[in-house]
């Protein structure tokens, strides 16, 4: 017999329905806009299917075979029609049916005013039904969409979640009423479960956050790496540049220099070969070490240093540097010249700045010891020196990312207008 709370019961029925269609396609990527007749023909079909179970087989019947009459169907169709990945088909169903929890307890709640009078509750969570979907198509669809892009690790712990709750929900309040009359014994064992299942995500998110920040790591050397090696080439081309100008330009200094021998100006002559040797001197790269890139980079900010002014004295009497990756050494020397470059032309005075680089080998380590002058003294945070100024701040973080990589240890220090920096790898 056709009642009030019979259709309120049927209406609510495809409400839930039209909720949890609605929610797994956009949790997939499926927009309305975009899939006008997918999501007709699916709420269409799958409506035909529901209400004819609940007209035939009744609505207890309906509600314990709606994992094989809607979800399961609903996953397949997701996966081998929609072409999406069988996790994010399954994520999809799952995390919407969890989020159908909120609207059945508000409408348990404005119930319980009346006496949990089931009618209102169905009226009350099919009012809810509309606004709480709207919210999660707004806020919460645009973060799960994005797991799609994730790997099947990382897409665990959110497959597992909603797939624990569904599991407890129909094994202790559809299949049986233990959820309501097991007694302490079932409070104990989903107090357990939750705890468990708390680890056990608290452990893939751990995981995942490893190798992430392991991962941003990487692109930080790499990065670092890959300006330092167009500052290699930068330095190079520079020299061979120069190289060509005075093969280029070598017969004329040689008539020049033998026009003034003649004329008896043997002065101007002197002067002239001194002016060349300078000259050449200054294009010249300083061999420092063995390393052929190591030496361009202090090279290169030897001479850039001295552009500004500074005082520049390094000493490299390390000689192997075979076990290191020499792109990570040349991004960490490159970033502690920059840092220390940056400090030393903000002092007025070009006599009061100065760069001073040893570098050593002890006890089987790398030594290093560098140590700048500075105008304005540096802020530290956890004993790390740091800036808000734009642009700033990484070359820090990426020295120390190389250090940590070949497990060395390193400090920063500052004291009456010296700052040092400190490593051993």
């Amino acid at each position: 017999m056709i009642n009030i709370s019979n259709i309120l019961d049927l209406t609510n029925y495809a409400f839930v329905l039209f909720f949890g269609i609605t929610a797994a396609f956009y949790f997939v990527g499926m927009r309305f806009e975009d899939n006008k007749k997918q999501y007709i023909f699916t709420i269409l079909g799958f409506g035909c299917i529901q209400l004819i179970a609940y007209l035939l087989l009744g609505k207890q019947t309906l509600y314990t075979c709606y994992p094989l009459l809607i979800h399961l169907p609903l996953i397949l169709l997701i996966f081998f029609v929609f072409h999406q990945s069988i996790s994010m088909s399954i994520i999809s169903v799952l995390t919407a049916y969890l989020l159908c929890t909120p609207r059945k307890w508000i409408g348990t709640l404005i119930s319980s005013f009346f006496g949990y009078n089931q009618d209102i509750a169905n009226a009350a969570a099919i009012l809810v039904t509309i606004p709480l979907l709207i919210l999660i198509i707004k806020y919460l669809s645009p973060y799960v969409e994005k797991l799609k892009y994730e790997s099947t690790t990382s897409l665990l712990p959110f497959l597992l979640l909603p797939l624990a709750y569904y599991i407890i929900e129909y094994a202790f309040t559809v299949y049986t009423d233990l959820l309501h009359t097991g007694g302490i014994v079932i409070i104990d064992f989903v107090d357990s479960f939750i705890v468990l299942l708390y680890l056990i995500l608290s452990i893939f998110s751990l995981d995942a956050a490893n190798k992430r920040n392991k991962t941003e790591h990487e692109n930080l050397l790499l990065r670092a790496a890959a300006i330092q090696v167009q500052k290699e080439i930068q330095q190079i081309s520079y020299s061979e540049k120069q190289a060509a100008i005075y093969r280029h330009d070598l017969r004329h200094h040689l008539n020049f220099i033998s026009q003034c021998i003649k004329e008896n100006k043997n002065e101007d002559a002197l002067n002239y070969i001194a002016e060349i040797s300078t000259s050449l001197d200054n294009s010249r790269v300083v061999k420092y070490c063995e390393n052929e890139a190591l030496n361009l980079i202090l090279s290169y900010y030897a001479d850039e240093a001295g552009e500004n002014n500074i005082k520049v004295s390094i000493s490299v009497t390390a000689y192997d540097f075979s076990k290191f990756q020499i792109t990570n050494l040349c991004s960490l020397f490159a970033n502690a010249f920059e840092n220390a470059i940056h400090a030393c032309v903000q002092l007025p005075q070009p006599d009061d700045r100065y760069i001073s680089l040893k570098l050593y080998e002890k006890n089987g380590k790398l030594c290093i010891n560098m140590s700048n002058s500075y105008h304005t003294a540096p802020v530290f945070k956890n004993d790390v020196p740091v800036t808000s100024a734009n642009g700033h701040g990484i070359g820090i973080q990426s020295m120390i990312s190389v250090i940590e990589k070949y497990h060395g240890i390193y400090g920063f220090f500052a004291e009456n207008g010296e700052f040092r920096f400190q490593a051993s790898i």
